[in-house]
C-alpha cells in the first residue's frame, strides 16, 4: 500500500514539474557572433564579450567567433572589451538565429607623459632620468598634501622631520643629516615649485597648493638644478590659471582635531589674461604628548596662499 502510494506521488511530482524543468531548458539563450579589426575585416582573438548584469561571458577564439550560453532573454547589451580598442555596448533586440558581426575600432592612442625635468617640454620615454611621475589627480586622491605624505606613493623618497629646522629630505639614502638643527645647511635634495628654488629643507613641510604635477629626479642633476641636488631634485608644477572660469573647494576631517580645507578659483581677467587663486589650511593637533609642560607636541597649522 505504502509503495502504491509513493509511486503515485513520484508520478504526480513528475507530472507537475518535469514540464517546468523542460520550459527552463528550453529558455537557455545561446549569443554567437564574430569580432572584427575595423579597417582589415580581419578576426579579432582575446576579445572580451560578456553580457551587460550578468555573468555570462565568452572570450574569442583565433577565428574572433563567441558563444555565450545565457538564459536572460533579449533586449540585452553586449559589453566588448580588448586592449588596444574602443570599448563598445551593442544593443541585442532579438536573436534571429545568425551570429552578431561586431567591429571594434583601433585606439592605441596612448597618453603620453610630459615632463619638464631638462627645462623644456618632452616626454619621459625621452628623457634618460630614473623619473617618478604622479599627476595632481593621484596626490589628492591619496591626501598626500605635502611632501610627508608624498614619500608613500614614490619609492626611494625619505622625510624626516621633528620640526621645520631638523627636517631632510633624502633620495636613496642621501641628502642631508638628520638629527641636529640643519636649516642652515644646504640640503642634496632641489626642491623647485614653477622652477623656483626652496634653498632650505624646512620649505618640504609646507602644504601642496594646486598641483598639476610632481616629478621625482634620482641622482645628481647638477647640470640644470644647480649643486644642492647631489642625490636628486623634486621639480613641482602647479596648476596653471585658465580662460574657463572653474572652482574648487575641499574640506577634509579625522582624529586628533585635524581639518583641512582647500580652495581654488579660476578664470578670465580679461582677453588676454586669466588669473587663478588658491588657499589651503591644514590644522591637526601634536601626536606627543609632554608630560612636564602637559601640552602636546608636534602639531600642523599650516596656512598657505597662492595667487597668479
Amino acid at each position: 500500500m505504502n509503495k502504491t502510494i509513493f509511486q503515485t506521488l513520484i508520478s504526480i511530482f513528475a507530472l507537475l514539474f518535469l514540464p517546468l524543468f523542460a520550459v527552463a531548458q528550453g529558455e537557455t539563450n545561446i549569443v554567437q557572433g564574430v569580432v572584427l579589426e575595423n579597417g582589415t575585416r580581419q578576426p579579432l582573438p582575446g576579445v572580451t564579450v560578456a553580457i551587460k548584469g550578468t555573468n555570462g561571458y565568452a572570450v574569442t577564439d583565433t577565428n574572433g567567433q563567441f558563444s555565450i550560453k545565457s538564459r536572460v532573454a533579449p533586449p540585452f547589451t553586449l559589453l566588448v572589451n580588448s586592449v588596444g580598442f574602443l570599448a563598445q555596448e551593442i544593443p541585442v533586440s532579438n536573436l534571429s538565429g545568425s551570429p552578431i558581426e561586431i567591429v571594434l575600432i583601433d585606439d592605441n592612442r596612448l597618453s603620453e607623459i610630459v615632463i619638464t625635468s631638462r627645462r623644456r617640454k618632452e616626454t619621459a620615454q625621452e628623457v634618460p632620468i630614473a623619473i617618478s611621475v604622479v599627476g595632481g589627480q593621484l596626490v589628492e586622491d591619496a591626501g598626500a598634501f605635502n611632501v610627508n605624505r608624498l614619500k608613500e606613493i614614490v619609492p626611494t623618497v625619505q622625510l624626516y622631520s621633528s620640526n621645520p629646522r631638523n627636517t631632510t629630505l633624502n633620495i636613496r639614502g642621501l641628502g642631508s643629516t638628520f638629527g641636529l638643527t640643519n636649516d642652515g645647511i644646504d640640503p642634496g635634495v632641489g626642491l623647485y615649485v614653477d622652477g623656483v628654488y626652496y634653498a632650505r629643507p624646512a620649505a618640504t613641510t609646507l602644504d601642496f597648493i594646486d598641483i598639476e604635477q610632481i616629478e621625482v629626479l634620482r641622482g645628481p642633476q647638477g647640470t640644470l638644478f644647480g649643486k644642492n641636488t647631489t642625490a636628486g631634485a623634486f621639480n613641482i608644477t602647479t596648476r596653471a590659471p585658465s580662460f574657463k572660469p572653474g572652482a574648487s573647494f575641499e574640506v577634509s576631517y579625522g582624529n586628533y582635531g585635524f581639518i583641512q580645507a582647500k580652495t581654488s578659483i579660476t578664470g578670465p581677467l580679461g582677453k588676454l589674461f586669466a588669473g587663478r587663486i588658491s588657499f589651503s589650511g591644514t590644522q591637526r593637533n601634536g601626536l606627543l604628548y609632554n608630560v612636564r609642560t602637559e601640552k602636546p607636541v608636534n602639531d600642523l597649522n599650516n596656512l598657505g596662499f597662492r595667487a597668479q
